[in-house]
């Protein structure tokens, strides 16, 4: 998929001149190859032919992802695929019938980074397509319990795609460090979470935006954010699950009720 670039704002605390930094799209780096059935709920959400972000599967008819995956409102211009290690063959193709993001997301900010795919078409599940529960409404995650990413995003930072599905296993990073870390870069909300070891080596990259962030075996994050991939002192940033679970159960009813056959 294409890079995101962000040129971020940082205004307040007496600075009048704008700071830019540039903010990337995220993906696997330092990871290992493994099939789908190992992460059965695992998307590729495809755009003009192509892999454009991951995705979860969290029912038969709706898709979690991040919000700023999205480069057109209109949901026939995305598709899924599911149940392949591949994310440009295999598995099965789905239309998407339609999209819902955070009322209140912002690409200045990127806080409450998520976004619903309903499906027209429900999946059928298998060991390859297979729904995750997620973490309830208020539920933390301890710092350093390790967590699990999975995507095809790049391999290293700049470029190098995978020819299959990634995995990487990373500690959650205290929510204090991570706003040390990306002061004067970008703020961390409440709705976000950050992930990654100090030395580096280890990340989500380019193409991974979207996918899952996995604790003990149920979805706690989506993968958002991050200043490159893998580098020294800044861990990945993803939205926060159980910030938003609220809004996801309310919004799962709302397209389940909007598009109620009669």
């Amino acid at each position: 998929m294409h890079k995101f670039l962000l040129l971020v704002t940082i205004s307040g605390l007496g600075v009048s001149t704008p700071i830019t930094k540039q903010k990337e799209d995220v993906r696997v780096v330092g990871g290992e190859d493994i099939d789908i059935t190992a992460a059965p709920y695992q998307v590729s959400i495809v755009y003009a032919g192509t892999h454009l972000c991951g995705a979860s599967i969290i029912a038969n008819d709706l898709i979690l992802t991040a919000a700023h995956c999205f480069k057109s409102s209109n949901p026939r211009d995305y598709s899924i695929r599911v149940g392949s290690s591949s994310n440009f063959k295999g598995g099965f193709l789905y239309p998407v019938g339609d999209l819902q993001l955070h009322p209140k997301f912002s690409m200045s900010n990127m806080d409450n980074d998520i976004a619903l795919m309903w499906l027209s078409i429900p999946l059928k599940f298998s060991a390859s397509v297979a729904p995750i529960r997620m973490v309830e409404q208020g539920e933390e995650i301890k710092d350093g319990d390790m967590t699990i990413i999975t995507g095809w995003g790049n391999l290293r930072e700049g470029g190098g795609y995978p020819l299959s599905l990634q995995m990487v296993s990373l500690p959650i990073v205290n929510p204090s460090l991570c706003k040390k870390a990306y002061d004067k870069i970008y703020v961390i909300t409440p709705a976000m979470l950050c992930a990654g070891i100090p030395e580096g080596g280890k990340d989500s990259c380019q193409g991974d935006s979207g996918g899952p962030l996995v604790h003990n075996g149920r979805l706690a994050g989506v993968v958002s954010w991050g200043l490159g991939c893998a580098r020294p002192r800044y861990p990945g940033v993803y939205t926060k699950i159980s910030a938003l679970r609220r809004w996801i159960d309310q919004n799962s009813y709302y397209l389940r009720q909007k598009h109620l056959r009669p």
